[in-house]
């Protein structure tokens, strides 16, 4: 049979073939006796990409004869029947995939490309001018295929028909109707009682028909849908008339109902939907949500896409038990730049006036310790996050703001912030170019605590900092960095009253020295520091300072021996190291305190040349630090399966700088505490890591952690931990799990106790429902919601019952469990689905 040349380039993929059938006619096709499953014997062309063992020809074949078959089981594998690598994707909680056959040219060819080849069994022709095709009609363009029984043109009309079971199959969709009808003139064409499946997506539907009218649109009347399963309708959305306009990346929806088991969830009576990958403006899927105190929250996101560098979210909101209220979001990028802004209002909180929830007030008033009426506040957000690169300049921003310390407790969309104590608020511009780095900044916070002293801002900071080259590998650098430190000082007294400006220069002359068997670095310098202070206590200067010099020698070895275990070779090093340090000491009882805070004590501070953080507070020293790592590692591929480090502090003379007036007797100790770390992977999926702190002078241990995981994937996660620090009188255990306990079920949970006060810091629990359709979770919390309390005996726990649905492919509600679930299990990550 020779193939004919018939270009077609107007029309939808879905019906413009059939129309182009009916158009034929008799003077394009040309009868011979093929069967209904031959495709032409023209050999496939270089590069194509075939995805399964199955051809089309197999798969129409195989449609043609499974008349009870639905069309979605017809590309449905069962996991045990996937091919190996296909298989090896599918997450272990779907009962397969769809499989897509092999076709004849790359799955990236436009098949509006190609010429349509045309083939009928039989030709015949009535006196009245009606052209009858049977005994198997097809129609190929490019990876596009169009099958049908018969095909009848009246030429009089000019109306067709295509009957017997039409086919439309092309990579990413199979559309299967019981028959066409088709205007020639005007080019519509309307195919009833239709299935179809979007192979790639996973979604497919049926409809009472899809009508494409002369201009290319589609309009599909009575359609449904869903993401589950061949089988399995857990839920589905259904809509009177559903219309895709020509050339358009969206769709809308006309009194569509969601159905969950069959049961009516929801309603809109229009909404819009993307058909293609492009993001369109539409209303969202609610989010949803109920506490006992709060009552129904209730939200329902407007997307505007503005543009393809920007868009916005707006999301009006009512919480039943206090009120109306609107959230949004805006987007923003360039090619230097990413930023997004973010609010959100609660009008008139009924539950809360500013200070006071509602049932604490009226518990004050009837103790006769307030008067009035309860006044609803209005409550608000605002916030925005920056980061952008212009050639050497970098900038950021990180703000946000709440109109209380309640907001996120009362009003957050993620439970992990419940336990904030402040907002960090910080804007910066730096530049780094050569040896030089430049940095302006600015730091505020909002405390979201009950503390009565604000924490300081810096307003601004500048850091200038320069490193060159001397004669050979000596290198020399100087930094300098000027701050202002301001806060709300009403009410204050003595040093907490202190504000002011911080200057402070440092050179350093630095020799490095590096070789494969070890390391050498000599390090001087000198720190001076000056203040220029206000409301300053009357026995401190207005303008302190303090200068010293300062020296180090760090040195280290390495040595390494092989050998085998378990039938793999390895490695092991033994990492010795030694850091001399010496200090000057100078008296700072007299400086303030901005941003000086001592250092937990651990084996990374063994090599540190000041024991505080901060500039306030520079500690004398004269110190040897000796250290020991040792490594067990791959000699093939370079994994580290252990690492053991030990190290301590010794002191030849006594410490006489400490963050408080009075030397503590730690300082007086000829020694400091053994620090010691362990980190593992010794097998598979396993993690070990653990710190200790040794004080030989008490006996006893200082702080210690230990903390073991389990984790295979996100699904298969076990963790166990235990930490204790005497300083703090803090001893806790932590136990999470997130584990299936078959195909589509799993357990989630966390259990984080104070044995010192007997409490639950944290519990939750509870159960996950996954398959390839929906998840769902609920799980019960149970938790300390105080972050200014550190007496535990006095917090009072919160409860709560929470659910979460995820509709594969669309949507869900009860993202507030994800945020949980991030916080409280060690090395889980949020899942992303495909959407809709």
């Amino acid at each position: 049979m020779r193939a004919m040349q018939i270009r077609w380039n107007r029309g939808g993929p879905l019906l413009g073939v059939i129309v182009v059938l009916c158009l034929l006619g008799p003077a394009v096709v040309r009868a011979e006796s093929i069967s209904p499953g031959q495709v032409p014997a023209d050999p496939p062309p270089v590069g194509a990409a075939p995805t399964s063992e199955l051809s089309v020809a197999a798969i129409l074949a195989a449609l043609a004869a499974e008349d009870n078959a639905s069309l979605a089981h017809s590309f449905w594998q069962p996991l045990t029947e996937l091919p190996a690598p296909l298989a090896a994707r599918v997450p272990e909680y779907c009962g397969g995939a769809y499989v897509l056959p092999e076709f004849p040219y790359p799955l990236d060819r436009d098949p509006d490309s190609f010429p349509i080849r045309a083939e009928a069994g039989s030709v015949s022709y009535q006196v009245d001018g009606t052209v009858d095709l049977g005994r198997g009609v097809r129609l190929q363009q490019g990876n596009r295929t169009v099958t049908a029984a018969r095909a009848v043109l009246d030429q009089t009309t000019r109306l067709g028909s295509v009957s017997g079971g039409v086919w439309l199959l092309e990579p990413g969709m199979v559309m299967q109707g019981d028959r066409a009808d088709v205007n020639l003139d005007t080019r519509a064409a309307i195919l009833e009682d239709v299935e179809f499946v979007l192979l790639q997506s996973a979604l497919r539907g049926d409809a009472s028909s899809v009508a494409q009218s002369p201009s290319g649109d589609l309009v599909i009347a009575g359609g449904s849908f869903t993401r589950c399963e061949p089988g399995n309708d857990n839920w589905r959305i259904s809509a009177s008339s559903l219309v895709v306009h020509n050339d358009d990346v969206f769709g809308t929806a006309r009194n569509a109902v969601m159905r969950v088991r069959g049961v009516p969830v929801f309603y809109a009576p229009y909404i819009r939907f993307p058909v293609t990958d492009d993001r369109q403006s539409g209303w969202l899927f609610p989010n949803l949500s109920y506490r006992e105190r709060d009552g129904f929250d209730v939200s329902l996101p407007y997307y505007f896409n503005l543009a393809p560098n920007y868009d916005a979210t707006l999301s009006p909101r009512n919480v039943s038990e206090r009120g109306p209220g609107i959230d949004g979001s805006f987007r923003y990028l360039s090619a230097w730049q990413e930023s997004s802004f973010r609010g959100g209002l609660l009008y008139r909180d009924d539950l809360y006036d500013g200070e006071l929830s509602r049932s604490d007030f009226e518990q004050l008033r009837e103790a006769g310790q307030i008067t009035g009426e309860f006044e609803p506040a209005n409550r608000w957000l605002y916030g925005m996050r920056h980061a952008g690169r212009l050639g050497s300049f970098t900038t950021r921003i990180d703000y946000t703001a709440v109109s209380d310390r309640d907001y996120f407790r009362d009003l957050g969309n993620e439970l992990g912030l419940s336990s904030l104590i402040a907002l960090e608020r910080t804007g910066e511009i730096s530049y780094a170019a050569g040896g030089l780095a430049l940095r302006l900044w600015a730091q505020r916070f909002q405390r979201l605590d009950e503390g009565r002293i604000d924490p300081y801002q810096r307003l601004p900071q500048l850091e200038a900092a320069y490193q060159g080259h001397l004669a050979g590998p000596l290198q020399w650098s100087l930094a300098t960095a000027l701050v202002n430190f301001d806060r709300d000082n009403t009410g204050l007294t003595g040093v907490n009253a202190i504000v002011g400006q911080r200057v402070h220069v440092e050179p350093r002359v630095r020799l490095p020295l590096v070789a494969p068997w070890g390391f050498l670095t000599a390090t001087g310098g000198y720190r001076y520091t000056q203040y220029d202070l206000s409301d300053q206590p009357a026995e401190l200067g207005a303008r302190p300072d303090r200068g010293l010099g300062f020296g180090s020698l760090h040195g280290g070895l390495f040595f390494e021996r092989d050998f085998t275990a378990i039938g793999t070779r390895l490695v092991q090093t033994l990492e010795p190291q030694l850091f001399y340090l010496y200090q000057q000491f100078e008296p700072q009882a007299g400086l303030p305190r901005f941003d000086a805070t001592e250092l937990t004590f651990g084996y990374g501070q063994l090599f540190r040349d000041n024991r505080f953080s901060g500039l306030d507070r520079i500690g004398d020293a004269n110190q040897l630090s000796v250290g020991l790592t040792s490594r067990i590692v791959d000699s093939g591929t370079g994994r580290e399966y252990l690492r053991g480090s030990l190290g301590q502090i010794v002191y030849f003379r006594d410490r006489r700088v400490s963050l408080e007036e009075v030397v503590g007797p730690q300082e007086q100790q000829s020694t400091s505490a053994l620090a010691g770390e362990l980190a593992g992977s010794l097998m598979a999926n396993w993690q070990l890591s653990s710190t200790i702190i040794w004080n030989p002078h008490e006996n006893e241990v200082d702080e210690g952690a230990a903390a073991l995981q389990y984790r295979r994937d996100n699904r298969h996660i076990v963790n166990f931990g235990y930490r204790w620090r005497l300083r703090d009188d803090i001893e806790q255990t932590d136990f999470s799990v997130y584990w299936p306990i078959s195909q589509h079920y799993s357990v989630i949970g966390r259990w984080n106790y104070d044995l010192g006060s007997g409490r639950t810091v944290e519990a939750f629990g509870g159960i996950e429902y996954n398959d390839c359709c929906w998840q769902l979770r609920l799980m019960g919390r149970r938790f300390l919601d105080s972050p200014a309390g550190r007496d535990l005996d006095a917090v009072d726990a919160d409860d709560g019952i929470f659910l979460q649905i995820v509709f594969k492919g669309l949507a869900g509600f009860g993202t507030k469990v994800e945020s949980v679930l991030e916080r409280g299990i060690r090395g889980y990550r949020t899942e992303t689905f495909d959407a809709f």
